[in-house]
């Protein structure tokens, strides 16, 4: 009985021991899951430039196999995979298409998406041409993440006896308009 007990004592101080231990490493554990300000704005940007990117390089590619593109869309999936939004689809006629009736029904898809928590963020794609410009066309790349984050990159590009020459890009703030602000 007393080899017993002595098992038991030592089995619960053998237990106890590995309580504190694994206590300790929880503590330590949830110190380093800490997340910053810092952290979290490096990965909102990095998500974006990557959203950028792939959405650019997805209107260019139509540019150049099509000539024009109607708008799009695009999400930026937990995955991280980018899903292209399409309300007309690419290399169909652009005639007569109603830019701000695609965009609203671009926009519509990706708020959908965003109301339900299955994107991360989001961008809308479409050809702008400023008002009195006479050779001064661009592409609009409208990027939000969830986080209330809302930014336009305009992308000048013009047409050349080669294709198409772009030129560099440029971010300005807009007010969301796929993820509701953050209050």
């Amino acid at each position: 009985m007393r080899t017993m007990m002595r098992k038991l004592g030592l089995v619960a101080a053998v237990f106890a021991a590995t309580l504190i231990s694994s206590n300790g490493a929880a503590e330590e554990q949830s110190k380093q899951k800490v997340v910053t300000t810092n952290q979290v704005a490096m990965e909102i940007q990095e998500n974006t430039r990557y959203l950028a990117s792939q959405s650019l390089a997805k209107a260019k590619s139509l540019m150049e196999a099509y000539g024009d593109f109607a708008p799009f869309g695009a999400a930026l999936l937990p995955s991280g995979n980018v899903q292209y939004v399409w309300a007309v689809k690419p290399g169909d006629d652009t005639e007569g298409v109603n830019p701000i009736l695609v965009l609203n029904s671009v926009r519509r898809a990706l708020r959908s998406q965003a109301d339900q928590g299955r994107i991360l963020g989001s961008a809308v794609i479409y050809k702008f041409k400023p008002e009195n410009a006479v050779d001064a066309n661009q592409i609009n790349v409208e990027l939000e993440y969830l986080t209330g984050f809302a930014r336009v990159l305009g992308s000048h590009y013009k047409r050349t006896d080669e294709g198409y020459k772009y030129g560099e890009g440029a971010f300005e703030p807009y007010d969301p308009l796929i993820f509701p602000a953050i209050k």
